[in-house]
């Protein structure tokens, strides 16, 4: 019976200890979301929209395809930290084959047809990161995704309709080592 108290004394010894050191202990620090989760989305009502694009529900679209001087408008304002390569994030629809690309730049007008984002399709509103058709076509994107080497401080990104595509928001991200790294 002795022995059992004894037992039963040092176990309970033992949890103590280890509560009481687990205590003194500080918490772990939460890890952070991956710096490039960390870029907020900027919705489509922050830009400036110019016609054939119309606002509803929170996202633009125009009812036909267009050239890039006939194309709705969105001009988003927007401030990178610091000198660096970035991607931009999207919140898109693109419903079909004959609905499913932009005109895109920034810092200045697109040019048609190496500035095109094509995107794959979408069930409803899908993230997708912005390509460039470049000397590629539509279903082979040359810059995929498109890396833009921006200056700390304010830009504009001019996204251009060019289908019946919709757009809600966009996010400008740090790109990845790994896509910013050269191709040999």
């Amino acid at each position: 019976m002795k022995t059992l108290a004894t037992f039963l004394l040092l176990s309970a010894l033992t949890l103590s200890l280890s509560a009481a050191d687990n205590a003194a202990k500080p918490a772990p620090a939460a890890t952070p979301k991956d710096a490039a989760d960390a870029a907020p989305m900027i919705p489509v009502t922050a830009a400036k929209i110019t016609a054939p694009f119309v606002l509803k529900d929170g996202a633009v679209s125009q009812p036909a395809q267009t050239e890039v001087a006939g194309g709705g408008k969105a001009i988003f304002t927007f401030t990178v930290p610091k000198d660096g390569d970035y991607v931009i994030h999207a919140i898109v629809n693109a419903p079909d084959e004959d609905s499913n690309s932009f005109f895109l730049n920034i810092d200045g007008t697109p040019e048609d047809p190496l500035m095109i984002w094509d995107m794959e399709v979408t069930q409803g509103f899908q993230e997708r990161i912005v390509s460039w058709r470049g000397g590629g076509d539509s279903a082979s994107d040359e810059f995929a995704p498109k890396i833009f080497k921006l200056k700390a401080g304010e830009h504009q990104l001019n996204v251009i309709g060019r289908e019946p595509s919709q757009l809600k928001s966009v996010s400008i991200r740090p790109a990845p080592a790994a896509a910013a790294a050269p191709k040999k």
